[in-house]
């Protein structure tokens, strides 16, 4: 029987001065990246950072103007305010003009980004300055925005009376919005507003040149526009009188004087009681 012989096949020597390894390490280095793909790697990671950071910074600066803008920060606040019988005129900082009727009370809030005023009770009329800040009045669940206007605003017990002078303005409540042009007027209650109604301005803004302006009006109402300039009481004991009409033009500073006539003008009796008050009855 021959035995057959198992010849090994050698390697190759390696050259010389070549390093046993070198052949696997060249393997290796197929598998991995060079020392300058790893920097250049790195210096394209750095760029993609500092891209990411640009657009991070640029998306805060903006939520942060968005912020800003919604939640439109007070700058300043100021209290203006009449007592029983005194009309005011004031100037605000944004060059606006304010005047203030009989016992009113207006506060004016400077905002970064708006202009507000509180018309907290009584009458004001608002000459308004153009500005890139929108200018806007409150009163009564009522918002009155500026279009470029002289205006008046009556707060009532019932709600709000808003007349253009001059421009328009835009009236607003939870229900119902409104714009007004010179010559109109609209009153608010319960959140909604009336149909526009064609007025005079002047006879509106009349109490400016310290005049009250009647037409045909009811003496309950009469009476009610005078007890804003008078501290003590005026009580009609008589209700049938209250739709006595009346009519003319008197001046603000006599409402004593206007009181002690009536009679002379209609069927009622009029009694000025110690007290400084004053009942006004059927005759």
């Amino acid at each position: 029987m021959k035995h057959i012989s198992h010849n090994k096949i050698a390697s190759p020597p390696p050259l010389a001065g070549q390093d046993s390894l070198s052949p696997f390490a060249q393997a290796l280095r197929a598998h991995f990246p060079s020392r300058e793909e790893i920097l250049r790697e790195a210096r394209q990671q750095t760029q993609r950072q500092r891209g990411l950071k640009k657009v991070a910074a640029g998306v805060a600066m903006c939520l942060l103007f968005a912020m800003s803008w919604y939640m439109d920060p007070v700058l300043q606040r100021e209290s203006l305010q009449t007592a029983v019988g005194q009309q005011a005129s004031f100037d605000l900082k944004d060059g606006s003009q304010v005047t203030l009727n009989t016992n009113s009370m207006l506060v004016v809030e400077q905002h970064v980004y708006s202009r507000q005023l509180r018309l907290q009770q009584g009458e004001a009329l608002f000459s308004v300055k153009h500005a890139w800040r929108p200018f806007t009045v409150y009163a009564y669940h009522t918002e009155i925005r500026d279009i470029g206007t002289i205006f008046n605003v009556r707060n009532t017990a019932q709600g709000a009376d808003v007349t253009v002078v001059k421009g328009m303005v835009e009236v607003v409540t939870a229900a119902a919005t409104q714009r007004l042009t010179c010559n109109q007027t609209v009153s608010s209650g319960e959140g909604r507003l009336s149909l526009p109604r064609e007025v005079s301005a002047e006879a509106a803004t009349a109490w400016q040149q310290g005049r009250l302006m009647f037409d045909a009006t009811p003496l309950n109402e009469v009476i009610a526009e005078l007890q804003r300039y008078r501290a003590g009481q005026i009580v009609i004991k008589d209700k049938r009188i209250g739709q006595y009409p009346l009519s003319g033009e008197y001046d603000i500073r006599g409402i004593d004087a206007l009181i002690d006539v009536l009679p002379d003008i209609l069927p009622v009796h009029v009694e000025h009681r110690a007290d400084q008050s004053v009942e006004i009855r059927h005759r």
